[in-house]
């Protein structure tokens, strides 16, 4: 099971660390997967929720392909990264309960939903990790991965025992 930074978050919502290009590193270094909200302005690329907040280029993107799970926030975004479709992972979503992610996942916000291991489930707070009691899925997305890696990859060891 693979645990996923909520935008470089580690022990709750951080509003000076979401997708701050150092901490997506930091996150990367300590083994961990990102996911990142990606905006296009200009013709340039950012990373940034609401707005436009980071600029970061495709090589920078390319770099870390393997621990990057793109969020395209506007449809420009998509036009881009289609491009590099065979390198990098991505999905768009607003409020759908199912999202497809290229590469043949399924980011699954209907945390109801019986899930498998194609599924990422975004539990972005603590109430949602400590109530969630499913362990079949593909990985987590969460601001507290500390938390998450505490809860899920113990029921993991329990499970393989």
């Amino acid at each position: 099971m693979k645990i996923i930074s909520h935008r470089g978050n580690l022990d709750g919502p951080d509003k000076l660390r979401e997708n701050n290009p150092k901490f997506i590193d930091e996150c990367i270094v300590k083994g961990y997967d990102v996911e990142i909200d990606l905006r296009l302005k200009n013709n340039n690329l950012f990373l940034g929720h609401d707005f436009t907040q980071y600029e970061v280029s495709m090589d920078w993107l390319l770099q870390r392909s393997q621990n990057l799970w793109i969020h395209a926030k506007e449809f420009t975004v998509l036009q881009k990264l289609i491009l590099f479709k065979e390198k990098l992972k991505f999905f768009c979503h607003e409020t759908d309960k199912f999202t497809i992610v290229n590469g043949g996942y399924i980011w699954c916000h209907d945390l109801k939903s019986k899930v498998d291991d194609k599924c990422i489930i975004p539990l972005l707070s603590y109430d949602q990790i400590m109530n969630y009691n499913q362990t079949f899925f593909y990985a987590v997305c969460t601001d507290y991965v500390y938390d998450c890696e505490k809860k899920f990859k113990k029921g993991e060891k329990n499970e393989r025992s």
